[in-house]
């Protein structure tokens, strides 16, 4: 019984530190994993970008800004950003790096509903492209198409704990 224990916990240290590995492995900057955390929670939001109308006219546009340098779009955040609920969030760069402000989707919303935070420090540039899956065109700067959302979006970081990251892209499901 002893040996037994004695084995299990050798099997336990090593679990443990190949864990504690694969945690830096995915923070290769030194942040922590902060980065990693950041990049998945910008995934998560646009993944599930809600393809909402300006008004409830059919062919009204689309709540949604898709700029080189910033991104408008309507999502569910949860509670702790206020009240949980549809948000109109935007990504831009801003003095202290990569930002993000909310606003609840309601006509009659309470200002004090709205937010903003810093979720990368030091970012110096952020760009977006969006895939057209229309057509042949591909990737995009700009997303002039008001009525629909685009099929993927490729988000561009650099500066600060971004700084030699790959940019990463993001499947839009609620096209």
């Amino acid at each position: 019984m002893l040996v037994a224990m004695t084995l299990l916990a050798f099997i336990m240290v090593a679990g443990q530190q190949a864990i504690a590995l694969a945690a830096r492995a995915a923070a290769p900057h030194g942040d922590g994993g902060h980065g990693f955390l950041v990049r998945r929670q910008i995934a998560d939001w646009l993944e599930t970008a809600m393809p909402i109308r300006s008004d409830r006219r059919e062919r009204s546009p689309l709540i949604f800004t898709g700029e080189p340098q910033a991104l408008r779009f309507v999502t569910i955040l949860p509670e702790r950003f206020g009240t949980a609920g549809p948000h109109i969030v935007t990504l831009s760069r801003s003095d202290g790096g990569l930002r993000v402000s909310w606003q609840l989707l309601r006509p009659n919303a309470d200002p004090a509903a709205a937010g903003d935070r810093v979720l990368l420090d030091g970012v110096d540039r952020v760009g977006f492209r969006y895939w057209d899956t229309s057509d042949n065109l591909g990737w995009r700067d700009a997303w002039p198409l008001a009525q629909r959302l685009p099929g993927m979006i490729e988000i561009s970081l650099d500066g600060g704990v971004s700084a030699g990251w790959q940019p990463f892209r993001v499947v839009m499901r609620n096209r």
